[in-house]
């Protein structure tokens, strides 16, 4: 993926404030400090390729605002935030001033946002936030959101099965670009067994 001038100068400015605030907060994993760039960005802007820019978008669990920060620097033009730990809002609050997107900040847990106060997703985003199975249960209370990305790693096969044992759903699964262990999933029609 290439970025323009101003994009890069964006995520370098996101990268200095984030390895700055992570002296204090954890934010990312120490040990993928050193590895910044491939690890954490470029894992988050392959989405990019796959959502509509224009599109109303959330990232559940956001915490450095990995991935809906980085989606909205690259050009998405409107992304919700949600995040339940206030140390981590007040990096994201200072982040959001990097991109020149419009983004929103819920400093809220996920089952207590009360939608009729935002705009309703029409995708949804996340990152290391939990297990498919859980996350599933979340995105109950968003039923505008039509398509579901998740970045996943090589245990997501196990956690679709487990999955399956409560929920149906269609899925389509990509190859990482930045990790051949690991997936872009696609989840879509989400409806409870019982």
């Amino acid at each position: 993926m290439k970025f323009s001038k101003e994009v890069q100068l964006q995520l370098i400015e996101y990268s200095s404030i984030l390895l700055k605030w992570n002296k204090t907060i954890n934010l990312v994993s120490k040990n993928t400090e050193f590895d910044i760039w491939n690890r954490h960005i470029m894992d988050c802007a392959q989405l990019y390729d796959y959502i509509d820019p224009k599109k109303n978008i959330w990232d559940l669990g956001s915490g450095a605002g990995l991935p809906g920060l980085i989606l909205s620097i690259l050009g998405a033009k409107n992304i919700t935030l949600v995040e339940s730990d206030i140390r981590k809002c007040v990096f994201l609050r200072q982040c959001a001033n990097i991109s020149t997107n419009k983004i929103t900040i819920i400093n809220e847990r996920i089952e207590k946002i009360n939608s009729f106060h935002y705009d309703d997703p029409d995708i949804i985003v996340t990152r290391a936030l939990c297990s498919i199975s859980d996350f599933l249960k979340y995105s109950r209370f968003f039923p505008t959101a039509n398509d579901v990305f998740l970045l996943k790693g090589k245990n997501y096969q196990k956690e679709l099965e487990e999955a399956s044992k409560n929920w149906h759903f269609n899925f389509y699964s990509y190859i990482s670009k930045t990790n051949p262990d690991s997936v872009v999933l696609k989840i879509k029609n989400v409806t409870a067994k019982h």
